[in-house]
């Protein structure tokens, strides 16, 4: 009779065989040299490391005759995170605010250009003459789509870590509609190596959860997951978020 060690029989494997493939699928972990990042799907290849919280407003109810809680009312909720890069020869995210990642689709590498007002001011200036007719006027107002200066200019993102390890297990997680916030660097002659620190909210995270070797698990739980979150839901409503044609494909 076959003898089921965790999802694999004896009888398929023979003894030591099914012994080592119940150990591979047991309690595995992954290090961070096991993880890697990716940015919609642009591999961050800088990036050393990342941290991440949720937090919750949570009040004490308390009534009259009781010194102690009776309640705790629930309030508002946000996520919040670390990112440190290694800075090599350009800026930490050179490659993305410039849009030169490996992609010959044009619109996907303006995808984190912002639009600048054109009535922005250089650095000490005060003031700015536009002309003297409306049409003047007109030429020198409204936006104009460029790559971003500053970080904190980029539009959000979703960051997702995915870690296989040396026994071909894979997870993965994923933090959605990350806001860059704070940036920060500096160098000294004690210091061998360059590094950004950067701080970032987010709308929502989705956790880690195991991959199946066919990939058919992460497909179909991450795009309920992420399809359930109401600020997804409401973007829907007004018609602006585009689902993923690939993200469709895949969980199809």
């Amino acid at each position: 009779m076959a003898t089921r060690v965790g999802d694999y029989r004896a009888a398929e494997y023979g003894d030591i065989g099914a012994i080592t493939e119940g150990i591979k699928q047991t309690y595995n972990t992954h290090s961070g040299t096991d993880i890697f990042a990716t940015i919609d799907g642009i591999l961050v290849a800088n990036l050393n490391g990342i941290s991440f919280s949720t937090t919750r407003e949570k009040a004490p109810v308390y009534v009259m005759g009781s010194v102690d809680a009776v309640s705790f009312g629930r309030g508002k909720r946000g996520h919040a995170g670390s990112l440190v890069f290694t800075n090599f020869d350009r800026d930490a995210l050179y490659d993305i605010k410039q849009g030169t990642f490996e992609n010959k689709d044009t619109n996907m590498q303006k995808r984190y250009f912002y639009y600048a007002k054109k009535t922005d001011l250089p650095a000490g200036g005060r003031s700015k003459f536009l002309g003297k007719t409306l049409g003047d006027m007109s030429a020198h107002l409204g936006s104009e789509l460029l790559a971003p200066n500053y970080s904190d200019q980029l539009p959000p993102f979703t960051i997702t870590l995915t870690g296989a390890n040396e026994y071909g297990n894979v997870s993965a997680m994923h933090i959605l509609g990350a806001e860059l916030i704070n940036e920060g660097s500096g160098v000294s002659i004690d210091d061998i190596v360059t590094e950004t620190q950067m701080t970032f909210v987010a709308r929502a995270i989705i956790p880690w959860s195991p991959i199946s070797r066919d990939g058919s698990f992460s497909a179909h739980s991450v795009l309920t997951q992420i399809n359930s979150l109401a600020a997804v839901r409401q973007a829907e409503a007004y018609g602006t978020y585009e689902r993923s044609s690939r993200f469709e494909t895949a969980s199809s």
